[in-house]
């Protein structure tokens, strides 16, 4: 084997070991990468607040971002003391009376099937429909074992605001010393594309939060108005499950769908009538004037990011993957736009008087 072969064959199994190792740390620092992530959002929802303040309000840099972290707490804190006992009163509730709407759905699973009969359809897709309704009490349980995890994460939570009170600090400083990391000649690109995630992070995010926080209270109020039960739950799972786009409308519907079929509640065309409609002003109205910057990209397209995202990391997979998607498609156009700008100007340049090729 030759000299410049051995070369070659060192520098790939170095890039490989390298891309291993990289692989590993990663692995290992997932939780702080997941904090550091969670904390950026934050702070790409709460920093045009701040220069509210110190352009609007004339307040110095320190005092901006305290006002502005007192407002989140006091938020948070608002929204956690309202919402959250009547939340877990609901759950309680639907726990307690899951023996009930399951001998409901049971009743009416019954009718269907004897339907069904009439068709020829194979007996393991009857079972299945039959049983479905024995199966509600272990998926309430795995939600409740769901949202215990959730609330125990104190210590998560203690770091997110630390990290989110720096970053809200030193967010420009951070930001310009990962341009000046950059060398010189490339500066301007650099600028130019921190701009364009700026502008599709942070318009998707904080257009995303105005838009699912309506879909939310729409979805509980109006089922609230119909006398639907639980629909301070319904409405939280409605505005929670709208960030998953295309997709999320309909899984949130399932659970309002199901307790229709009790005789106490709006007959379930009512409730399809109520979750289009929400849905139909989210797509005519939220949509474009929230996220019709940011988000530029097809319904499939949206859907694989969803998928790929979901698989990756999760559901805060999910909500990264289309402003990430959306931020590839804006770095395309620049690049794209660059390269044709060069090439004019290369063309004339070689058409000028004296200039020879």
């Amino acid at each position: 084997m030759s000299e410049l072969t051995k070369n070659g064959a060192c520098k790939v199994t170095a890039f490989v070991a390298l891309l291993f190792l990289l692989a590993w740390v990663m692995a290992q620092l997932i939780w702080v990468l997941k904090l550091l992530v969670i904390s950026l959002l934050i702070v790409y929802v709460l920093y045009p607040i701040v220069g509210f303040c110190k352009v609007k309000l004339r307040l110095g840099h320190t005092l901006a971002v305290i006002l502005t972290f007192l407002l989140f707490l006091l938020l948070m804190t608002t929204l956690v003391s309202l919402v959250v006992p009547v939340v877990q009163n609901e759950i309680q509730e639907i726990i307690r009376d899951i023996p009930y709407y399951a001998r409901q759905i049971q009743f009416y699973v019954e009718e269907f099937t004897e339907y069904l009969l009439a068709f020829g359809l194979e007996r393991e897709h009857l079972e299945f429909i039959i049983n479905f309704p024995s199966n509600i009490p272990r998926l309430v349980d795995e939600v409740a074992l769901i949202s215990i995890s959730m609330v125990s994460s104190a210590v998560d939570i203690f770091f997110v605001l630390f990290i989110v009170f720096y970053l809200l600090f030193d967010f420009q400083s951070v930001r310009s010393a990962v341009i000046k990391l950059v060398p010189a000649v490339y500066q301007d690109h650099a600028e130019a594309i921190m701009s364009i995630v700026d502008r599709n992070f942070g318009g998707y995010i904080r257009g995303n939060i105005i838009r699912c926080t309506s879909v939310g209270v729409m979805t509980g109020s109006i089922l609230m108005i119909f006398g639907v039960p639980y629909a301070l739950l319904l409405g939280v799972l409605a505005g929670v499950l709208n960030i998953i786009l295309y997709i999320g409308p309909y899984i949130a519907a399932i659970p309002a769908l199901l307790l229709s079929f009790s005789p106490h509640t709006p007959s379930p065309i009512i409730i399809i009538a109520i979750y289009f409609f929400v849905q139909g002003i989210d797509a005519i109205v939220l949509s474009p004037l929230l996220l019709g910057r940011a988000v530029r990209l097809k319904p499939i397209t949206v859907i694989v990011c969803l998928l790929i995202g979901q698989q990756l990391a999760g559901f805060l997979g999910i909500i990264l993957s289309t402003p990430l998607a959306g931020i590839a498609r804006s770095l395309l156009e620049y690049f794209r736009d660059e390269r044709g700008q060069n090439e004019k100007s290369h063309k004339d340049r070689s058409q000028e008087p004296g200039v020879r090729m």
